[in-house]
């Protein structure tokens, strides 16, 4: 119950409606009030303003959400799915690539300590490609072991094994279904659609992609057609083989690649690991003394009868790959060689032979005797 004022006094005003008064003066309740109560009462005024313009924002946007909830969203941050993020580990990346990978979707947040727990593993060069999922905040250790151990889920696994011609490579590609898989040949007679990679340090001008089809197993995508696997296979190559010892070519008289070339019917030729050096060295010698290789693989590789015997018109055919009629190595490879086989092509075995035949296990004994050469071949076909 508020008590009305004396006759002829004014009554008080409002404390919210008064002017800030002035240290000399004095309010309705007689005394002057501290300058730093004013300074209070202006930060409490100021701050309730404040509390009260950022709630009327906060609902503001509520209500913009919930009233264009179901359109669509620009949203700035990485969303993840429930499944995880899928990461494609290619054949040919090495540990590097695949570290930066790894950053770049934020599945890991250091390359360097990814790099360095692979090489205290002793894995630096022996990640396993394939299609892997992550999930979101999924540990370092988990991710490692994933690629260590080839955990990966592959949409398309395409094993090329080494040794086959872009020819043979169809119809498996037709096996697995791939859309377009039957056109994988005709890509490989088009290089200028792709990069093809260096040999030896320089990039060679080629009419087929044929002996740089690196061959390994390869993840891809239910989409992905021929000219991904050609892409993938390309840049594997150039991984694969920059370390090869491309420099003794040159002691070999050939050039890079043709070292590829030679490769390639070794891969042919040569049945057993062992056998892939002497065989470089056949080629070598008989290149030597100007000699025809008159070897039936690239015959093979010219009339495309890559099984059952040749007859005496498939070894007649007129073409440069023919090494019976044609002297020097063809004008290009006959398949895709592999690491190992290269290897050999550019370090055959230091012999001096000339000749091989296959025994009836596939293994091939050399010669540098034409006579010891008929007489083997002989004893081999009246087993």
């Amino acid at each position: 119950m508020s008590v009305p004022p004396e006759k002829g006094t004014t009554p008080p005003l409002d404390p919210f409606l008064q002017p800030w008064p002035g240290p000399e003066d004095e309010d309705a309740w007689g005394r002057p009030e501290p300058k730093d109560n004013h300074l209070r009462n202006r930060v409490i005024i100021v701050t309730m303003f404040v509390v009260v313009f950022l709630a009327v924002i906060a609902v503001g946007t509520v209500m913009l959400v919930s009233r264009s909830k179901g359109e669509a969203a620009t949203v700035t941050t990485q969303q993840v799915s429930v499944g995880g993020l899928e990461v494609v580990v290619s054949p040919g990346m090495n540990a590097s690539q695949v570290a930066a990978l790894l950053e770049d979707k934020g599945i890991i947040k250091s390359s360097t300590e990814f790099l360095r727990r692979v090489e205290a593993d002793g894995m630096i060069n022996k990640l396993q490609p394939g299609i892997y999922k992550f999930s979101s905040g999924e540990s370092l250790d988990s991710v490692v072991n994933k690629l260590e151990k080839g955990l990966g889920q592959p949409n398309l696994k395409a094993v090329i094994p080494e040794g086959f011609a872009a020819s043979q490579v169809v119809p498996l590609l037709t096996k697995l279904g791939m859309p377009d898989g039957a056109t994988y040949v005709e890509l490989a007679a088009q290089p200028s659609k792709f990069i093809v990679p260096k040999v030896g340090g320089t990039t060679p001008n080629v009419t087929s992609l044929e002996g740089l089809l690196f061959p390994a197993t390869y993840f891809l995508q239910p989409s992905d057609g021929p000219s991904q696997l050609i892409a993938a296979q390309l840049t594997a190559f150039a991984s694969k083989t920059a370390s090869l010892p491309w420099s003794d070519a040159t002691a070999l008289k050939v050039t890079p690649y043709q070292v590829v070339i030679v490769a390639s019917i070794i891969e042919k030729e040569a049945q057993v690991p062992a056998d892939r050096a002497k065989v470089a060295a056949v080629v070598y010698n008989r290149l030597a003394k100007n000699m025809n290789l008159g070897l039936d693989s690239t015959v093979r590789f010219a009339t495309g009868k890559w099984s059952g015997a040749l007859t005496t018109k498939d070894l007649q055919i007129d073409s440069p790959y023919n090494t019976r009629t044609h002297k020097g190595l063809p004008p290009g490879p006959i398949c895709n060689p592999g690491v190992a086989t290269l290897t050999a092509a550019l370090q055959p075995a230091n012999a001096d032979y000339l000749y091989f035949v296959a025994d009836s296990k596939g293994n091939l004994v050399f010669t540098a005797s034409y006579d010891e050469f008929l007489n083997i071949k002989n004893q081999a076909a009246s087993k």
